[in-house]
Order: structure tokens, then C-alpha cells, then sequence
């Protein structure tokens, strides 16, 4: 075998070596390199218009009424019994379903009832022997003064007519407690008796004929008809002039009309400090069409010096539900970044918004916002 020469043996090693060790600064450069900071979303601005201030202020909202109860299940049982309907009136008081499977509870019943009429015998049987053992003690007392008769006998004669009437005691206590039985298993078999609580409409029924009930189960859940109530929000710059006894306007959502005045009761004490509005509760008087849960539009009187901006529809985001009394989010540009601006809709005119709450004249409104924009990104304006 030919031996390797010591020329090839040492170029070999320089080679291995300077491998190992070549441009040690690309790889700490690479290594170094920070990540590239986000560059700046390019978009396009425009002015608020000021609004004219015309028509009123809507606001949706949706009636409602004070009272409304639940029916619950009060025992376990099957619904034997349904004579109430989602849709039916009812009256208070009134039986609207029945559960079944209190045979055992009539059964108690009876035999409580039996040991009070036992014990109303017994309590009779007392009372005529407490009469025969005073009638002796009497006696014997008598004869005793005529010393007829031993001390000894007018003191047995008085413990007979003791013990009768602590007799008579015990059967009243353990009449009251069988009384008390009574009560107690006929309240519990009214519970088999499903009442309406309140005055008003079924508007929810849970309960389905023939089925297993559970104590505490939902069956029915009754609204009151009237009075009908309305509460709505109203930003606070435009909350001055309303208050307790103030009127306002009432139309169903599709339209304008107004078909009805309400007079607001109670104004919140504390402020939605989120969306910069202010809560009233108006009371609303009957009316065809109008019922618990019907959505709304309240009319508010705008004042005549009430700020008001016109802005495309454009600057609201692609999809956005935009509705007359609807509250919304936009985009402003504030410096190089961008922010956020809750704002609610008072009208639509064409390709216009009027806002009466939310933005200012002078605010710069980015138009067709990207969904990926955010609160807090850069933003580089381009008009």
C-alpha cells in the first residue's frame, strides 16, 4: 500500500480550518439583525361637515313593561292539565295547569283529618269529666266543712279534676299539632294547582302536556300588558331640556310617524361612561301595534343650537348595519396614529351620515378603514 505523502496529509487540515472559521461577521450580523418595525397604513382623510340641526333626535329602543313573572313548578308531578296558551290573557289567580301524582298527599291528608276530628271527640270527653270532677270536688268540699268527710277525700277529689284538665291540655296541643298537619299537606296539594300570579299575557309557555315536571322547573312566563314603558340612551351633550315630565315622541321602527307621546319618569343617576350617554325611563300610553318588546325610535326635540356633522359613509367599515338612531364605530386620525370614535347615527341621507354625538368639527375621518386597522396603529395621512 502506497503511503500518503505529508504535502496532501498537511493541505487537508489547512483546508478543514479554514472552513470552520470563515466570516465569523455574517453570522453575528444575521443573528443581530432586529425585526423591521411595522410600516405606517397609508390612508386618506376627510372634514366633518357641520348639520343644519333639523328634525329630531332618534334614538332605538324597545317598549317594555314593569312586571313580568315566572311560573315555576312548586312540587314534582306530570302535567295533567294545560288551560293556558303562549298568547292567552290571564287573571291573576287564575288555574292554568294542573300536575297529577299527589295520591300519596291525599292519602296524608286524610288521615290527618281524622286524628283532629280523634282528637275533637276526645277534647269533648275531658271537658264533661272536668264538669263531673268539679261537681265532686264541690261536694266533698261540703261535706268536709260538715265534717262528714275526711281532708283526704276533698284532696283526691281536687287531684282527679287536675289531671282531667291536664288532660284536656295535652288533647288541645296535640290537636293544634294535627291541625297544623292538615295545613301543612293541603298546601302542598295546592301546589298541584298552577295559578297565574299576575294580571296579563303568556308570552312564554314551557310546559308540555303529559310531561315530567321537576320542582323549580319553568312553565309558564306571564308579561303585563300596560303600562308600557320605554328606556332609551341619550348622549349627554344633548341631555339638557329632558327631565322628569318631559315628552317625547314615540314611532315604531319602520317608520317616522310618531304615533304616540311619552312622558319620561326617571332619569339615571349615573352615566354609561363607555358610549357617553345617559339613561331615561318614559312611560308610554297604550296604543294598536304597540306591545311589550316592539322595537322603537324615541323622538327627542333637538335644540336648535345642538352640534351635528355630516360624514360619507364610507369612513364607517365595510358591513356595518349603518340605521337611523344606531349607534357605530369609526376611525379618526389623531397625529400619526390612529383612534377610535363611538358615534351615533341620527340620519341617512344618500351617500351622507349626520352624527349628533361623538365626533367634532376639526376631527380628521379616515375614509375606507381596513379591517386590520386598530386603535394605536401609525398611520401615515394621504390627501
Amino acid at each position: 500500500m502506497r503511503a500518503i505523502p505529508l504535502t496532501a496529509v498537511m493541505l487537508l487540515i489547512a483546508c478543514v480550518l479554514t472552513g470552520c472559521t470563515a466570516k465569523p461577521e455574517s453570522l453575528r450580523t444575521s443573528s443581530a439583525n432586529p425585526v423591521a418595525s411595522r410600516s405606517p397604513l397609508v390612508v386618506q382623510v376627510t372634514d366633518p361637515r357641520p348639520s343644519t340641526g333639523a328634525g329630531d333626535l332618534l334614538v332605538p329602543a324597545a317598549l317594555s313593561v314593569e312586571v313580568t313573572a315566572l311560573v315555576l313548578a312548586q312540587r314534582d308531578g306530570t302535567i295533567s292539565q294545560l288551560a293556558a296558551q303562549e298568547g292567552s290573557r290571564v287573571v291573576k289567580g287564575e288555574v292554568i295547569a294542573q300536575l297529577s301524582g299527589d295520591d300519596d298527599l291525599r292519602a296524608r291528608l286524610r288521615q290527618a283529618q281524622l286524628q283532629v276530628s280523634q282528637l275533637e271527640v276526645e277534647q269533648r270527653e275531658y271537658g264533661a269529666l272536668i264538669k263531673v270532677n268539679r261537681n265532686e270536688l264541690d261536694r266533698e268540699t261540703l261535706l268536709f266543712k260538715q265534717g262528714l268527710t275526711s281532708e283526704r277525700d276533698v284532696e283526691r277529689a281536687q287531684f282527679k279534676l287536675d289531671a282531667a284538665v291536664l288532660e284536656l291540655e295535652k288533647s288541645r296541643v296535640t290537636s293544634q299539632s294535627a291541625q297544623a298537619k292538615v295545613v301543612e299537606v293541603q298546601a302542598e296539594l295546592e301546589r298541584s294547582t298552577i295559578r297565574a300570579p299576575i294580571t296579563g299575557v303568556v308570552v312564554h309557555r314551557y310546559a308540555k302536556l303529559g310531561t315530567n315536571a321537576v320542582k323549580n322547573d319553568k312553565l309558564f312566563e306571564i308579561s303585563q300588558l300596560a303600562p308600557l314603558e320605554v328606556r332609551f340612551q341619550v348622549p349627554q351633550t344633548d341631555k339638557l331640556g329632558l327631565g322628569p315630565g318631559s315628552m317625547v315622541g314615540v314611532s315604531q321602527l319602520e317608520s317616522d310617524q310618531v304615533v304616540a307621546t311619552a312622558r319620561i319618569r326617571r332619569i339615571d343617576s349615573v352615566a354609561d361612561a363607555a358610549s357617553n350617554t345617559i339613561g331615561f325611563l318614559a312611560e308610554v300610553p297604550s296604543r294598536p301595534g304597540l306591545v311589550p318588546g316592539v322595537a322603537v325610535n324615541v323622538h327627542i326635540p333637538r335644540r336648535s343650537t345642538g352640534p351635528g356633522v355630516w360624514i360619507p359613509q364610507t369612513a364607517f367599515p365595510a358591513g356595518v348595519d349603518l340605521r337611523k338612531g344606531s349607534a357605530s364605530t369609526i376611525f379618526v386620525a389623531a397625529g400619526d396614529k390612529c383612534a377610535a370614535r363611538a358615534v351615533w347615527v341620527n340620519s341617512i341621507s344618500g351617500d351622507q351620515v349626520e352624527l349628533i354625538s361623538g365626533l367634532a368639527l376639526g376631527d380628521r375621518v379616515i375614509l375606507s378603514p381596513s379591517p386590520e386597522l386598530k386603535p394605536g396603529d401609525s398611520v401615515l395621512v394621504k390627501n
